[in-house]
C-alpha cells in the first residue's frame, strides 16, 4: 500500500503585529509642524544674527591677491586640515566617499531594531560613548603634534623650565650604539622610533642593507639604500622594465594618463602619504573595538556602530576646531591668538601688480616686461 508523501513544510511567516492608533504618529500635524516651528526659529535666529553681526567677508575675490592664510568655509575645514596629513587624493577623494559608503552601510550593518530611534539603547552605550570620545580625543590630538613636530620642539625646549636658554639635542639626532655590533640596524630602529614627523620617513629617515643584487635601474652600489633605492621603482609590466614594449599609440590620451607605461613607484613617498595615514585610520579604530570587547563592554554590532560614530564625529569636530582656530600664516600650527584675522591684519593679504597675473611683471626687479 502506497503512502502519500508529507507535504513540504513551507518556511515560516512572520506576522507582522498591528500598531494600535495610539502608538502611531501622523506626518501632520505631529512631523510637519515641528518641522515648520523649528524652521521658523532657525530663520529667526539667522535674521537676527546678521542684523546684529558684520559677516567676516572679504572684497570680491581678486587673482592678484592671495591670504595668508587661505581657508576654506567652516563646513569644508575638517578636509582642508586632512590635506595637510597625507596625501591630496587620499585626503579629498577616498576619505570622504569611504566615510559616506560606511554611514549608508551602518543601517545593512545593524540589523537589529531593539532600540531603534533611542539614544545610548543598548547596556555600555554609555560608557562606549565616553571611552570612544577620550580614546579619539587623544589619538588625533597626539598624531596632529606629531605631524607637526611639536613633541621635538617641547623636547627642545624643556630647559627653559629652569630658566635657561639652551636646547636639548632631540633624540633622534643621537647614535646611542656607536660601536656596537649591528650598529646600523639597531640605529635605524632607533630613529624610527624618534622620528620627527611623517615626512620624516621621506626625507630624514635613512638606512641602508647589504645585498647581492639590486632591482630596477640605476647606479649600484651593493647595498639597499632608504629612501634612495626606494624612489623609483618600476611599475611591473610597465614596458620598460623586465619586459619590453613600445608605447601603445593606439591608445587614446585619457587612457594614457591612468595607464602604468613607464611609470615608477615612490615607495618612500607614498610609505609616508599614503600607508602611514591609512593604518591611523584604520587601526585604532580597530583597536578601539578589541580593547571594547576585552573589557566586556561591546557585545552586539550596535555597540560596535556608537563607538566608531562617536569617534567619527569627534574626529570631524576636532579637525574642524584647529583648521579655524590653531593654523596661522603658510597653515603653521599656532596658538589661537596668533591666527590672521583678515579683517583686523590686512597686510597678511599679499598684493602683487596686475600685470603679475599675466606673467609681465618680473618680481625679482620689480619691473614690468
Amino acid at each position: 500500500m502506497a503512502v502519500a508523501a508529507a507535504p513540504a513544510a513551507r518556511p515560516r511567516e512572520t506576522v507582522r503585529v498591528k500598531r494600535e492608533r495610539d502608538q502611531e504618529l501622523l506626518v501632520w500635524p505631529d512631523l510637519v509642524f515641528v518641522e515648520f516651528i523649528s524652521a521658523v526659529l532657525f530663520t529667526v535666529t539667522f535674521v537676527v544674527l546678521s542684523t546684529v553681526l558684520n559677516s567676516p567677508l572679504l572684497n570680491k575675490a581678486n587673482t592678484a591677491i592671495t591670504p595668508n592664510p587661505s581657508k576654506a568655509p567652516w563646513y569644508f575645514m575638517n578636509l582642508q586640515e586632512l590635506l595637510l596629513h597625507m596625501d591630496k587624493s587620499l585626503a579629498g577623494v577616498i576619505v570622504p566617499t569611504a566615510l559616506i559608503v560606511g554611514l549608508m552601510a551602518i543601517p545593512y550593518l545593524d540589523r537589529n531594531s531593539e532600540g531603534q530611534g533611542s539614544w545610548f539603547a543598548t547596556v555600555n552605550s554609555v560608557r562606549i560613548t565616553a571611552f570612544s570620545f577620550v580614546w579619539s580625543s587623544v589619538w588625533i590630538i597626539w598624531l596632529i603634534l606629531w605631524d607637526n613636530g611639536s613633541h621635538v620642539l617641547v623636547y627642545k625646549n624643556l630647559p627653559e623650565l629652569w630658566g635657561s636658554d639652551k636646547q636639548l639635542q632631540w633624540l633622534g639626532d643621537k647614535n646611542p650604539f656607536g660601536g656596537w655590533p649591528g650598529e646600523a640596524a639597531f640605529k635605524a630602529m632607533w630613529d624610527f622610533v624618534f622620528l620627527k614627523n611623517r615626512l620624516a620617513i621621506d626625507n630624514e629617515w635613512k638606512w641602508s642593507v647589504p645585498v647581492p643584487f639590486q632591482p630596477g635601474t640605476g647606479e649600484h652600489d651593493g647595498s639597499l639604500n632608504w629612501p634612495q633605492d626606494f624612489d623609483n621603482v618600476p611599475v611591473p609590466l610597465n614596458g620598460t622594465w623586465a619586459f619590453h614594449w613600445g608605447r601603445p599609440a593606439w591608445m587614446p590620451s585619457w587612457l594614457e594618463r591612468i595607464y602604468w607605461y613607464d611609470r615608477e613607484f615612490d615607495v618612500a613617498k607614498i610609505t609616508a602619504e599614503w600607508i602611514v595615514p591609512i593604518i591611523a585610520m584604520v587601526a585604532l579604530p580597530l583597536l578601539m573595538i578589541l580593547i571594547l570587547k576585552k573589557i566586556g563592554w561591546s557585545h552586539s554590532m550596535r555597540d560596535n556602530v556608537i563607538a566608531i560614530f562617536t569617534g567619527f564625529i569627534l574626529v570631524y569636530t576636532a579637525l574642524t576646531m584647529i583648521g579655524v582656530a590653531f593654523r596661522g600664516k603658510d597653515q603653521n600650527l599656532v596658538p589661537t591668538p596668533r591666527v590672521p584675522n583678515l579683517e583686523d591684519d590686512p597686510h597678511i593679504q599679499r598684493q602683487l601688480p596686475a600685470g603679475a597675473i599675466y606673467g609681465l611683471y618680473d618680481p625679482r626687479s620689480g619691473t614690468h616686461a
